[in-house]
């Protein structure tokens, strides 16, 4: 499987988008058809019919293309990536790095975000931290570890974070979490409303960057054309933390209205809204 993944990771982007144009005829009709109707009739119960296919359609042809991208991702040239994933002001971040100050960056699954990771390690001066949740296919989690990683990122799993912050806190200056991910348990999390719903978030999202002390940045992400993108940061923090301010809902403010601006980008067949009060 190794070997095959890299063969087609090796095809032009031209052509991978040929098989993403073929794929959407099939992927659209069939996965996760249920979990995607309901995620966006949920979030936007006063849309048209019109109005929600065209979500929908939009939807599933921008998952084909970020599926074949991922597939990029593991042989694409630095060159290739800095030419499709660019910054609005890369300079604040790294002017904080320049400072010795930590930061978090907060992300979502809005357009491609194993693009994102890519092209902020080589825009960034310093090594990043990267959380990430473990495959149950050792196979495709291997594949999936070594190009979210082959710029250098370190990548941590979701589990083992909070041990490596209290006890390698010195190695650790820039740290990405994307943050929009379902919890399994009502265990340690925060309930916040998203799009008309009740929604979980780990409430671990509130508590590193305080253990930290770092400015929290969210970034938002935009499709300019096809296969390239524009991400901005945006500050949701002081480097000074409050007990009572909550970093999740500032988070959830910007990527509900990021969502809202683009809903054919964010990841509607993840089952968001699995884990109920």
């Amino acid at each position: 499987m190794k070997f095959f993944y890299h063969l087609v990771s090796k095809l032009p982007i031209k052509v991978l988008y040929v098989f993403s144009d073929f794929f959407y005829v099939f992927i659209s009709r069939f996965y996760r058809k249920k979990v995607v109707e309901a995620n966006i009739k949920n979030s936007f119960p006063d849309l048209s019919e019109e109005q929600y296919r065209k979500i929908k359609n939009r939807f599933y042809k921008n998952f084909c293309d970020i599926f074949f991208e991922t597939i990029k991702s593991y042989s694409i040239k630095k060159s290739d990536i800095l030419k499709s994933v660019s910054f609005k002001n890369i300079d604040v971040i790294n002017n904080h790095i320049s400072k010795n100050e930590r930061v978090v960056f907060l992300t979502s699954h809005q357009c491609n975000w194993e693009w994102l990771l890519l092209s902020l390690e080589l825009n960034l001066n310093k090594r990043m931290h990267a959380v990430y949740k473990k495959l149950s296919n050792k196979v495709l989690n291997d594949i999936m570890f070594k190009s979210r990683s082959r710029f250098g990122t370190i990548m941590v799993e979701s589990k083992e974070i909070i041990f490596k912050l209290r006890n390698n806190i010195k190695e650790i200056s820039v740290l990405g979490i994307v943050a929009d991910q379902s919890p399994t348990t009502n265990n340690r999390v925060e309930w916040v409303e998203m799009l008309n719903q009740d929604t979980a978030f780990f409430d671990s999202i509130n508590y590193i960057p305080r253990i930290t002390n770092s400015v929290v940045y969210f970034i938002s992400m935009e499709r300019k054309s096809r296969g390239k993108y524009i991400a901005e940061f945006i500050n949701i923090s002081n480097l000074t933390f409050k007990k009572n301010k909550s970093i999740i809902n500032e988070y959830v403010h910007q990527l509900e209205n990021k969502i809202i601006q683009n809903p054919g980008d964010w990841l509607w067949s993840h089952k968001r809204w699995k884990l109920t009060k």
